[in-house]
């Protein structure tokens, strides 16, 4: 199943309202929520607040600051990843696992 982000009026209502941190702030739950607050890497649940966001392509390679880029991770998976090619970290860290791979690239595409 793939993830989708919330899209619903109140959403976007608040958005239009809030000051730049509150909407960055329910952006980035909204990333959490979509994905049932689980690490996209490991797949392990967390609280909200135990969730990081993660940039599938780094920050420091380019990436944006945009929904398709910004996955929830744990922190433990966020500081293992670092700048790195996430493909290439989640198959050196994991066993072979098609449906997380799937999640993932449903995701950033």
């Amino acid at each position: 199943m793939t993830p989708v982000l919330p899209t619903s009026e109140h959403y976007l209502q608040n958005l239009i309202v809030m000051q730049s941190s509150q909407a960055k702030k329910l952006w980035r739950k909204a990333i959490k929520e979509a994905n049932n607050y689980e690490c996209i890497y490991c797949g392990e649940k967390h609280y909200e607040h135990d969730l990081t966001i993660d940039h599938v392509h780094p920050r420091t390679m380019g990436g944006n600051d945009i929904t398709c880029n910004c996955v929830p991770a744990c922190r433990s998976c966020n500081q293992s990843k670092g700048s790195q090619n996430w493909l290439t970290w989640f198959r050196n860290n994991f066993p072979p696992n098609h449906i997380r791979e799937s999640l993932i690239l449903d995701w950033i595409q």
